[in-house]
């Protein structure tokens, strides 16, 4: 009697296992595909400033920035010293300047998403003898991806 205990004890065992293993792999796919709508969205939101910014299309910076509260930060070099500078979103797309060339062949050098609700994005973006790497904080704001925080570095040449 003992053995036939042992052998049920092992195919419940097996029988669980195999269950949590089912159940994983049909919640993994789940988190993937919502994982892949942020990057999507996370990507778009970014597209709108860069094409935005370039245009100045003002209906694209606003689908792309938080205007309630989303700031950029700069260092401003003059000569031998620095300072660091800032600006609201809504005041920066409220300039309705256009930067010919701005952004035309970006990259997304890296993204990571925390929680679903956070990201962060580091985008070079080229110019004709420069580049700029901009860091971009974003948060999922109502369902939509914002940029929340922008800041940036102005590299001259390539």
């Amino acid at each position: 009697m003992e053995k036939v205990v042992k052998i049920i004890g092992l195919h419940d065992k097996f029988h669980s296992i195999l269950s949590l293993t089912f159940i994983l792999g049909m919640i993994s796919p789940i988190s993937t595909i919502a994982q892949q709508n942020d990057t999507t969205d996370i990507e778009q939101a970014i597209e709108n400033y860069i094409i935005g910014w370039r245009t100045g299309d003002s209906t694209r910076l606003k689908k792309a920035f938080d205007l309630d509260e989303g700031v950029v930060f700069w260092v401003d070099k003059s000569g031998d010293s620095e300072q660091l500078k800032s600006m609201k979103l809504s005041a920066l797309v409220g300039r309705g300047k256009t930067q010919e060339g701005y952004g035309i062949g970006y990259k997304i050098q890296s993204l990571e998403i925390i929680d679903g609700q956070l990201a962060v994005a580091i985008v070079k973006i080229p110019r004709k003898d420069s580049h700029y790497i901009d860091c971009l904080e974003l948060q999922k704001l109502n369902g939509d991806w914002k940029i929340v925080l922008k800041s940036f570095v102005y590299f001259p040449g390539k």
